[in-house]
């Protein structure tokens, strides 16, 4: 099993590089809707830290009391309604309004894992994996109370608490814990009644300029953007290449500390996600996602090389810190492509060291 913590106790988050599941707890549907093979704690063995994932109502029978509700993954969907169901927590009869998704069968959304199964599986993993940490991020959901109330009661002591800027945080600071991260709707709908003490943090990304980096932010800052034009169904994977290095080459909006956020996914109206995904494995392939990669790293580290006037600085003990594509984001999570990613780690020392050497014989 791969292990991050063998990067070293002292890394910070913003220092490494790790897989990120795409669409996390999706696992049945058609092939434009599927996006995962395993479930979450199969995809934390074989290497995934980052699980994003969309939670709606779903109405999975009709009761007497009328119908039942769960809270499942979701992905698509066709609007939104309300039902009056069972307590999302006791499995009662209650009229509590529960929104929940219209899904238009497999052709456009489906539903995936339940969210019990999705916190136990983190929670058992971290439990087995006392170094590991997992980050669950929390994005385009609804009936954010019962997700926050889940997610505490379930995950337990398990659940990270601690607060502060998670980008800076160290592997040692994160080891055996679940990271809950909700959106600023999610934070919104909650903070009356959870937050930071009850382990509910935020989430926000940099890219388009909307928000900006803050050195006192309780939760994680990123920086990127996955999706294709719609308008534009075929030839997914150059769409893909292409979109990816441009937002990789803006390094970060030129925050060091923010980490990048970079999709190897090809998630689409038409076509089978899976073939499409297998493509984007296959060897030359893999070599466009380790130049997008390199590229994105090397921008950075010239921009940062070329704002310092004296390289002996860096000679005099100062950190030399870059903006790095630290989450890759990936659909049909497995060994392999979790391995390929991990191992990117690899990589920043050369291009730190070639940086380095270019601008001092410049």
């Amino acid at each position: 099993m791969i292990s991050y913590y063998e990067l070293g106790p002292s890394k910070k988050l913003n220092e490494i590089v790790m897989a990120g599941s795409h669409d996390a707890g999706i696992t049945a549907g058609g092939g434009n809707v599927k996006t995962q093979d395993l479930d979450i704690y199969d995809q934390a063995k074989a290497g995934v830290r980052v699980f994003d994932i969309r939670i709606t109502g779903a109405i999975v029978k009709q009761g007497a009391a009328g119908p039942v509700v769960a809270l499942k993954a979701y992905h698509g969907g066709s609007g939104k309604s309300k039902v009056e169901g069972t307590d999302l927590r006791t499995g009662q009869a209650t009229n509590m309004k529960v929104k929940s998704m219209s899904l238009a069968g497999v052709t456009t959304g489906e539903y995936g894992m339940t969210l019990s199964k999705i916190l136990g599986d983190a929670q058992k993993f971290v439990r087995e994996n006392a170094s590991e940490f997992l980050i669950l991020k929390f994005d385009k959901c609804h009936n954010w109370l019962q997700i926050a109330e889940a997610c505490v009661s379930i995950l337990g002591a398990a659940i990270y608490k601690n607060g502060g800027n998670l980008n800076k945080k160290t592997l040692r600071d994160l080891a055996g814990k679940v990271i809950v991260l909700f959106t600023a709707e999610g934070i919104e709908a909650v903070h009356h009644l959870y937050g930071v003490p009850q382990g509910i943090m935020a989430v926000q990304n940099i890219y388009g300029g909307k928000a900006a980096y803050s050195e006192n932010y309780h939760g994680l800052q990123y920086f990127g953007k996955g999706g294709t034009k719609v308008t534009k169904p075929f030839k997914k994977q150059s769409q893909n290449v292409k979109k990816q290095s441009k937002i990789m080459a803006e390094a970060g909006g030129g925050n060091q500390n923010v980490m990048g956020m970079m999709y190897w996914t090809t998630t689409g109206i038409f076509e089978s996600i899976k073939k499409r995904n297998n493509g984007m494995w296959a060897k030359p392939n893999v070599a466009k996602l380790q130049s997008m990669w390199d590229n994105g790293l090397n921008n950075a580290i010239m921009s940062r090389v070329n704002t310092v006037a004296k390289i002996d600085g860096f000679a005099g003990g100062h950190i030399f810190k870059s903006f790095m594509p630290n989450i890759v984001m990936i659909d049909f999570a497995d060994d392999e492509k979790c391995r390929q990613i991990f191992e990117l780690n690899t990589t920043p020392v050369t291009f730190l060291v070639d940086a380095l050497g270019e601008y001092a014989h410049a």
